[in-house]
């Protein structure tokens, strides 16, 4: 609620920089709770159940924030330069990353209690998905102006290609837009 009050010379040093890197550290260890409590999942154990709930619930919230902040960067009439954004990519790419790669093992995870959380393995699919399309919005409309290094560029690409290969939903044809436009944007 508070990004339109920033202008965008003002998003990565304002908010970016401080608040994404640590949604990163959250999420992993949202994630990495949900990796130890597992095992104890049944109905019976409802404490748990309520807690796992809430975490994928967390998580949820956590990826549909991150769309917002999406959404109000592309809402820019002009194109955004980099240095203005400059963490949120990665961000998004590494919460995906992670978000993709929990919903594949989910089945082996969640073994035979997968009935008991697949409503929010379901929610969390979508708003990945959802956020994942709007990564690809925000990739057209970013401006490297040469303020992006090489390893920031090569980061982003191998980020998108990990997504291309690795995604439930093939995007390639966006990906390769967008990675020729990073690999022309160097050049």
């Amino acid at each position: 609620r508070f990004l339109p009050h920033l202008s965008s010379s003002e998003l990565e040093m304002g908010c970016f920089s401080t608040v994404l890197p640590k949604v990163v550290k959250v999420f992993a260890s949202l994630l990495e709770e949900i990796s130890k409590q597992i095992g104890g999942l049944s109905s019976q154990n409802t404490e748990l159940h309520v807690l796992l709930r809430n975490i994928l619930k967390m998580m949820v919230q956590t990826l549909e924030s991150l769309s917002g902040c999406v959404r109000h960067v592309c809402s820019f009439e002009e194109s955004v330069s980099f240095d203005a954004i400059r963490s949120l990519p990665s961000c998004i790419l590494r919460v995906l990353k992670d978000t993709f790669q929990h919903c594949k093992d989910s089945e082996v995870m969640y073994s035979g209690r997968l009935s008991l959380v697949g409503d929010l393995l379901q929610g969390l699919f979508k708003e990945a998905y959802s956020l994942q399309k709007g990564l690809m919005e925000l990739m057209d409309k970013i401006n490297l102006e040469d303020t992006a290094s090489e390893e920031e560029v090569s980061d982003i690409v191998t980020g998108l290609w990990y997504l291309c290969e690795k995604s439930p939903v093939k995007r390639w044809i966006c990906f390769s837009v967008v990675i020729l436009n990073f690999v022309f944007g160097l050049q």
